[in-house]
């Protein structure tokens, strides 16, 4: 009997684990991880490693995506996923380096097969001539889960303005 209990007991907590890992609200975490690292551009990286980015992008976006921002107003508006890319793949060879960093997850609502994710990242794009990004934002993510999983459709980000 008690060398059931060792066994029993290992298993249990690999069951409660799988459940919390493939739970909705961890793996919609784990999908705004990848975005971040997916726009992250080292300053020195090549290109090639730049541009492998866009197929990690492909995989995080849905058909078509929603975005709103104050900072950038070229960036407002509907987009498909080509033209997300296409933007990608231009900041790719434009940019000197791009970071967005997970500060805190505020919060993640999970409804049925659809997900929002509130979350307050730092962000910096360094372009040639300025930096359209550099600061702490507020950002808004909205997910649907598709037949090939959670997928992008809408994110809203907004400067926290330093006192």
């Amino acid at each position: 009997m008690k060398r059931y209990i060792i066994p029993s007991v290992i298993a249990v907590v690999f069951i409660a684990f799988g459940v919390w890992w493939f739970s909705p609200a961890q793996v919609v975490k784990r999908r705004c991880n990848s975005l971040l690292s997916a726009l992250t551009m080292d300053a020195g990286s090549g290109n090639v490693s730049r541009q492998a980015g866009a197929f990690s992008l492909n995989a995080l976006l849905s058909e078509e995506v929603k975005l709103e921002t104050p900072t950038i107003s070229e960036a407002n508006g509907t987009f498909e996923r080509a033209e997300l890319e296409s933007a990608h793949s231009w900041l790719s060879g434009a940019a000197k380096e791009t970071r967005f960093e997970l500060q805190d997850f505020r919060s993640v609502t999970v409804n049925g097969d659809r997900a929002t994710v509130e979350l307050t990242l730092t962000g910096l794009v360094v372009l040639p001539t300025y930096r359209p990004v550099d600061g702490t934002y507020d950002v808004t993510f909205q997910w649907a889960n598709q037949k090939d999983g959670w997928r992008l459709t809408s994110a809203t980000w907004t400067e926290i303005l330093k006192q």
